[in-house]
């Protein structure tokens, strides 16, 4: 199927099986370094994306469902979301750097300005966004911070 949706604001026209998950085609084919997909099963958070405005596991969504849609990858996100990189650098949320790009789309869409979620929120949206190499008590301020 020819496949048209927009990548962290350009058109993207491509043939695509309806059945193909995004992130292969968001990493393999338009070379997006962010999408990353070591579970490929839902649960590492790892392959997060906003699809218009929601975060959605890109390991899981298939190609036909993205028509007409606004993608959003951490690349696309990274200037709105300069408060919360500059929170997780100041409290040493990201070590290795291999689930942030996932940890900071799934903040990006819970950080919006004026009425933003609550911490305890935020904290229960990124019960998707594992870290194996931080642990959790710098991100857990992070979000405190940003989020307060």
């Amino acid at each position: 199927m020819q496949l048209h949706f927009t990548l962290n604001g350009e058109p993207v026209e491509l043939e695509a099986e309806p059945f193909t998950r995004l992130a292969p085609i968001l990493a393999d084919e338009l070379g997006v370094a962010s999408v990353r997909t070591p579970c490929g099963i839902g649960r590492c958070g790892a392959c997060m994306v906003l699809v218009d405005g929601r975060p959605v596991n890109a390991c899981l969504l298939v190609a036909g469902k993205v028509e007409g849609t606004e993608i959003l990858t951490a690349e696309g996100v990274t200037e709105a979301a300069k408060p919360v990189i500059d929170a997780l650098e100041r409290h040493g949320a990201v070590q290795c750097g291999y689930c942030a790009p996932g940890l900071l789309v799934s903040l990006a869409a819970a950080h919006k300005g004026p009425g933003d979620m609550k911490a305890e929120d935020v904290e229960a949206l990124l019960t998707g966004n594992l870290c194996r190499c931080s642990g959790y008590a710098g991100l857990r301020k992070a979000i405190a911070d940003v989020f307060a």
